[in-house]
């Protein structure tokens, strides 16, 4: 299923209630005491939470031996600091408070400030006062669900509790904000698991939210029930499992990233607090699939920030043998390494987007930059009907350049396994320079993919951004990948991009791409996009999510 999002990509309307006073608008940032505890979204999540599992296979999930329990009077309470326009009293009552007349400009402002400090080359920490509006705004409608440390009132208290702690979360009018997992030694101090601050958080927490994350998995992609596959071993047996089944934040787990690969389990843990309970996965997804091989990486580094060019922390492996992997989809196989890898494994989630391109590839020449490991291209050589190569004639070209040994020898071997000799994995330390060869030789291609690596880098100015405190997204060096591509794409041929954005970024990238070939007198048009799928699940409409994202052009002539 194709889904597509153009429709919904603009649409960045927030909802407030408004309060009528004196013909002025006015924002409230007080709770309305209307609402129930937590609030009306809470408890329809409750419900549908409850609802999603059946009675038996909630009977899997419960009766677990406890191994830890967090209770509402347990936890610490952990304030986030007032608006700057909030009206403060001195007895700290914030019933009466609200916030009046919203100026736009505010975050802005504050941030431009810390960019002149950052500038004068001082040492200056960004220690701002208040809460920004944008980051009340996120936070209250759940666009967001982590806390900077520099949003925290009394921060240095919290250095006392271990990382994987939980605590209660409010705005510093006492609004309920939810439960967090707190780790001092982040950028990101708080993230926010549970709307409902009176939950309980213990074994079966946890287990819960993996069981329905599988479970979506297996209804929505493979049709099959859970409580029939761990029970039943010709269930198990019958079918071959190649998905992403939990996907952190979009399945309420945060930092907890697990992929399955037929007999063999990839677990990610990319923050040390969700890492405190590694015991508990890897238990139960042993338990459900009995996996031959469980690989698992986990957070081992905290070296200096500016050495790792601003990455907190580095992954090594902590568990299961050198994983030689192979991945199955649409009567193909692909293998590949995970302990070797210089990125991406398998672009997993995208197998509409392969499915696509076999759809639309005639028997043209085809360039896919940065490859992987052949996924895309060798997909291209079959036709969907019969799974036969699609060849055409003889001197059809097919060529992968990748900057990376291990992933061109992969391909290689990929393209030989799967019958597509024609396919040519190139290894090329400069991929731009290759690229304007093959435009000096008259090379021109019917079909090009370009397969943009994630360019996420470490700005010191950048305070907040989808990406985490100062990491923000660069384009930098794009446009001259596609001011080559624009030489080599032959007319009416087809340009497709995968890209890995949220959806702010993502919308620059478009206006960058059709910038760079109406510079060069040509039209783009999109004939395909796909910035969702189940495995993420993500909806197309989350502004703020970063994921894998692809689209397809059409080029034409002015």
């Amino acid at each position: 299923m194709v889904i597509f999002e153009k429709w919904n990509r603009n649409n960045k309307k927030c909802i407030f209630s408004p309060l009528w006073r004196r013909d002025k608008l006015r924002f409230s940032s007080k709770k309305s005491e209307d609402l129930s505890i937590g609030s009306n979204r809470t408890s329809d999540d409750k419900k549908k939470s409850i609802n999603f599992l059946t009675m038996e296979e909630l009977k899997l999930v419960c009766g677990r031996k406890t191994t830890f329990s967090s209770t509402f009077d347990m936890r610490i309470n952990v304030f986030l600091k007032p608006l700057e326009i909030d009206i403060i009293h001195d007895d700290r009552d914030m019933t009466s408070s609200e916030l009046v007349g919203i100026d736009e400009n505010l975050g802005e402002k504050t941030q431009r400030k810390s960019i002149i400090c950052s500038g004068t080359g001082k040492n200056v920490g960004y220690h701002p006062k208040y809460l920004q509006v944008q980051r009340y705004r996120a936070l209250k409608e759940e666009k967001h669900s982590y806390v900077y440390d520099f949003e925290v009132l009394d921060i240095s208290n919290l250095g006392k509790y271990e990382p994987g702690s939980f605590v209660n979360v409010y705005f510093y009018n006492k609004e309920r904000l939810g439960i967090g997992m707190l780790n001092r030694k982040s950028n990101i101090v708080i993230r926010i698991i549970e709307k409902d601050i009176e939950k309980v958080i213990d074994d079966n927490f946890f287990v819960k939210r993996l069981y329905e994350s599988v479970k979506r998995r297996f209804m929505y992609i493979y049709n099959i029930s859970l409580y029939d596959y761990i029970h039943t071993l010709n269930v198990k047996n019958k079918i071959k499992l190649f998905c992403q089944l939990v996907n952190s934040f979009n399945d309420f787990l945060p930092g907890l990233v697990v992929h399955i690969f037929h007999k063999s389990l990839f677990i990610r843990y990319d923050n040390i607090s969700i890492q405190k309970y590694n015991y508990i996965f890897e238990k139960e997804l042993n338990q459900i699939f009995s996996p031959k091989n469980i690989y698992c990486k986990k957070i081992t580094s905290q070296k200096e920030k500016r050495a790792q060019g601003g990455k907190e922390y580095t992954l090594e492996q902590t568990k299961g043998n050198d994983l030689e992997l192979y991945y199955s989809e649409n009567n193909l196989t692909f293998y590949n390494n995970i302990t070797n890898i210089s990125y991406n494994v398998f672009h997993i989630q995208n197998k509409q987007d392969r499915l696509f391109l076999q759809n639309f590839c005639d028997s043209s020449n085809v360039l896919n930059i940065n490859g992987n490991v052949g996924e895309y291209i060798i997909s291209t050589s079959f036709s969907q009907k019969g799974g036969t190569p699609n060849l055409g004639n003889t001197e059809r070209v097919a060529i992968l350049l990748s900057d990376c040994v291990k992933n061109a020898n992969y391909a290689e071997k990929n393209a030989s396994l799967n019958g597509c000799h024609h396919v040519m994995s190139l290894h090329r330390e400069d991929l731009l320079e290759e690229l304007r060869n093959m435009h000096l030789n008259s090379l021109r291609f019917g079909l090009i993919i370009f397969n943009v690596k994630s360019s996420i880098t470490y700005r010191r100015s950048a305070y907040t951004s989808a990406y985490g405190k100062r990491h923000t997204v660069t384009f930098k060096g794009v446009h001259k990948y596609l001011s080559c591509i624009s030489e080599l794409l032959q007319r009416n041929g087809l340009l497709f991009v995968t890209v890995e954005l949220a959806a702010v970024d993502y919308d620059k990238f478009l206006n960058i791409v059709r910038c760079v070939f109406e510079r060069k007198k040509k039209i783009l048009s999109i004939v395909y996009e796909n910035s969702c799928s189940i495995e993420n699940n993500i909806m197309c409409n989350d502004l703020n999510v970063w994921y894998l994202r692809s689209v397809c052009f059409r080029l034409g002539h002015s």
